[in-house]
């Protein structure tokens, strides 16, 4: 985690101290999982053990309906895709598939955490989809904002929706909180760099999530944080912009 807060920069290193931690307190979800929609989003706390047990029971009911689901991740970046594939086909076993998907570098969260989830995957061969975008791209836009990703047409996001107001100060609270903002005002440009980041996960995991959908996969369970779930802020409102209505729950 550290490693992963000195690469990204003081903003989006901020936002990811949040993010684990888990934000704000988020009533109780509910047992039973509704799939109409197609897209299921699955908040965590990342260290938090609870969060993952309760993850992989979604999933199971979920799997039990519909067998043909995918699985994505916020925790591994899409360049490493391939390592998903080979993972879920039984390719690689757990050290090789650890190296190859830089688990380490990559996210830093014990593996040990995920491990009942990706064992799940692999036994019942679900396809695993790679939901992030790297850290070069994270820094590039913690530094210089939203233009930055002119260096990476390929990834073919789009202009992000704005925030909602009440995503706008949640963001900003969470800003304050950690010690960013100088004298109460977050409207600052390290705010501006925190919102960019945050943004950026949001929309490449939504436009990742509406490609596997459009590729006919008739239910994708979506593994993130809980700031990029609760209150229909983050991916389902991104969501919502590329026209994929969604199920946000977070852990209780």
């Amino acid at each position: 985690m550290q490693m992963r807060r000195k690469s990204l920069g003081l903003a989006s290193a901020a936002l990811l101290g949040w993010l684990a931690a888990g934000c704000a307190a988020t009533p109780a979800a509910p047992v039973a999982v509704q799939a109409e929609s197609g897209v299921v989003l699955l908040g965590e706390t990342h260290d938090r053990a609870a969060d993952h047990q309760w993850q992989l029971a979604r999933i199971e009911a979920l799997y039990a309906g519909q067998p043909h689901l995918a699985i994505g991740l916020e925790m591994v970046p899409r360049s490493r895709q391939a390592a998903l594939d080979d993972w879920s086909a039984g390719r690689l076993d757990e050290a090789q598939f650890l190296q190859a998907v830089d688990w380490q570098n990559s996210w830093g969260f014990d593996y040990a955490l995920y491990r009942p989830v990706f064992d799940f995957a692999r036994v019942h061969r679900i396809p695993l989809v790679a939901l992030n975008v790297d850290r070069t791209v994270v820094r590039a836009v913690a530094k210089d904002g939203w233009t930055a990703l002119a260096a990476w047409p390929d990834l073919a996001l789009g202009r992000p929706a704005a925030p909602s107001p009440d995503y706008n100060r949640y963001l900003a609270a969470a800003f304050a909180g950690h010690g960013q903002a100088r004298d109460g005002d977050a409207l600052n440009r390290g705010f501006g760099r925190f919102v960019a980041v945050q943004l950026l996960w949001d929309r490449a995991m939504a436009v990742r999530v509406a490609a596997a959908r459009a590729a006919g996969v008739p239910l994708v369970v979506v593994l993130a944080g809980s700031g990029h779930v609760r209150d229909g802020w983050g991916i389902p409102h991104q969501l919502q912009d590329l026209g994929i209505a969604s199920t946000p729950l977070v852990a209780p």
